[in-house]
């Protein structure tokens, strides 16, 4: 009884290791000259049994590594795929500097659009009733410290330096 128990876990083992084999082998077959330009097109299945096999290898004495192993460690290491992909492509500061030009002319045009269709200035900007606004100030000593009706006050008051 104790051997039919075993017989269904001997078999699951041999899977494993006829799997491992062809790991072993498909990663054997797979050439290391030029992997930076062909990484891309490897499966995922291939990219890791890849690196796994590379990860053995730097187990072992490296001085027994071939330069082929080295440029390929090197790149599966610290390569710019995976975590190490670059946020932005080509031209992308150009890409920018066209989207910034694009909003700030959109708004600019919709100020002067908003402007055209406003109505009249508010009577209280014009320059006579700023004038006005002075000499109240001063008829009704408002902020007579640092103010308009302070003494020997030089500044404009309350009129504005547009010429509006």
């Amino acid at each position: 009884m104790l051997r039919n128990l075993a017989r269904p876990v001997l078999r699951a083992t041999q899977r494993r290791c006829a799997s491992t084999t062809t790991t072993a082998t498909a990663t054997s077959e797979i050439p290391l000259t030029n992997l930076e330009l062909r990484w891309k097109t490897l499966s995922t299945q291939e990219q890791t049994s890849l690196a796994k096999h590379l990860e053995q290898v730097q187990a072992g004495d490296w001085t027994k590594m071939t330069l082929e192993q080295k440029k390929a460690a090197y790149w599966v290491a610290f390569g710019p795929h995976g975590a190490r992909t670059p946020l932005t492509g080509p031209n992308h500061g150009l890409k920018v500097a066209a989207g910034t030009t694009g909003a700030l002319g959109v708004s600019v045009a919709l100020y002067y659009w908003i402007r055209s269709k406003g109505s009249e200035r508010p009577s209280t900007t014009t320059k006579e009733w700023q004038e006005a606004s002075n000499e109240y100030a001063r008829a009704n000593k408002i902020n007579p410290i640092s103010g308009v009706s302070s003494e020997n006050y030089k500044g404009d008051g309350f009129v504005s330096l547009s010429k509006n």
